[in-house]
């Protein structure tokens, strides 16, 4: 049973993870609109200003996202049992 659990537990961070991410990159598009960018790697190549503020603001969302499950993981699983 304590098997199935982290099955489900993984399952649901797996899911959380993936789409949390997508959803953030995706307003990001949103806010920045028809603005031209690239993406390379991690960081954004424009020469716009707007695009750079809204990169930074979002990245600190993702990583923020990134981090409360990452702690949301550990107290979820340390009450399995």
């Amino acid at each position: 049973m304590i098997a199935l659990t982290y099955a489900v537990i993984a399952i649901s961070f797996f899911l959380l993870g993936m789409g949390g991410i997508m959803y953030i990159d995706h307003r990001f598009a949103l806010a920045v609109g028809d603005r031209p960018f690239a993406m390379k790697g991690r960081r954004v190549e424009t020469d716009d200003p707007y695009v750079s503020k809204q990169f930074r603001k979002f990245y600190a969302i993702r990583v923020g996202y990134s981090i409360l499950l990452l702690v949301l993981l550990i107290v979820v699983a340390s009450h399995v049992g």
